[in-house]
């Protein structure tokens, strides 16, 4: 079975840190990013199969990186969830 990634994407180093321990704990391969424009580098690397954005984040907001995720064909099957 694979192992699914997940990218944890929030500028508040207290909630990445317990997302991803929590995530990693379960068996999950989490990767974390501080800002949008570091999670887009990111995504188009690694493609995960779960993104968890935060919605206001410097740089690049949760929303403008869910929809430059959902516009790009080869991204867009990625899942999204929003906190």
């Amino acid at each position: 079975m694979q192992v699914k990634k997940i990218l944890v994407v929030d500028d508040e180093p207290n909630i990445v840190r317990s997302l991803a321990y929590i995530l990693s704990k379960e068996g999950y391969d989490v990767s974390t990013a501080e800002d949008g424009e570091q999670a887009m580098n990111m995504v188009r690397n690694s493609k995960p199969h779960l993104m968890i954005l935060d919605v206001m984040m410097p740089n690049m907001s949760g929303y403008d990186v869910c929809h430059a995720v959902k516009s790009d064909l080869d991204l867009q099957d990625i899942h999204v969830m929003m906190l």
